[in-house]
């Protein structure tokens, strides 16, 4: 009897295939961070970005005004701040949405809004911020507010929240919040009395 060889095929290799297609695109994606990382490098080697600095430099109040029959205070003042670029290449822009308020001891006195505006390089803008409201106001609060104005120490918080976007060049970057918190003392808060500031602290983060 003849001996019948057993027909042989040829091995299938899609998995090499695979492999090749992944390791291509593993290489482009490795390309485009290296891309991407450079051009940032290259962003902060040629345009060398600074933080903008904030500071609140006068306030005056207009009305400061405690109703005891549904105690209730309605304040009004305006806040003079002062808002410094120091980029020499990089503009920036203040969007809509901005919100400003002022508290004592964790209860909001007022509130308003920086204005939209561009703030080009090498730039100091001072804005007065005008603020008002009426807000709850305990007798409790009512009675340590007089007693800081007695001492001549009045603590306030003054809270900015703002969208900015960076602008290199002509191009504008992704917008994201600037939130700002001012700790400010001051000898008086009443409308008969120019405040005059003895202190301030500041606090920055992004939100991105």
């Amino acid at each position: 009897m003849t001996k019948r060889s057993v027909p042989r095929y040829p091995e299938d290799d899609g998995g090499a295939g695979c492999c090749g297609v992944f390791c291509w695109c593993c290489c482009i994606l490795l390309l485009i961070v290296a891309a991407i990382a450079g051009a940032v490098a290259y962003a902060f080697f040629v345009y060398k970005p600074k933080a903008p600095s904030y500071s609140v430099s006068n306030m005056s109040v207009s009305q400061f005004d405690f109703s005891s029959s549904d105690l209730t205070l309605y304040t009004k003042l305006v806040a003079t701040v002062r808002a410094e670029n120091p980029n020499e290449m990089i503009g920036i822009n203040y969007g809509d949405g901005s919100r400003t308020v002022v508290s004592y001891r964790g209860t909001p006195l007022c509130s308003g809004h920086l204005p939209t505006f561009y703030q080009s390089f090498k730039n100091v803008t001072v804005m007065e911020i005008s603020m008002e409201g009426r807000h709850g106001f305990g007798s409790g609060l009512q009675s340590a507010l007089e007693e800081s104005e007695k001492e001549g120490n009045v603590p306030l918080d003054v809270f900015v929240s703002v969208p900015v976007s960076l602008r290199f060049g002509s191009l504008d970057i992704r917008e994201v919040k600037v939130n700002v918190h001012c700790a400010l003392v001051v000898d008086s808060i009443s409308p008969k009395k120019k405040p005059t500031i003895k202190s301030a602290t500041y606090q920055a983060n992004i939100q991105f």
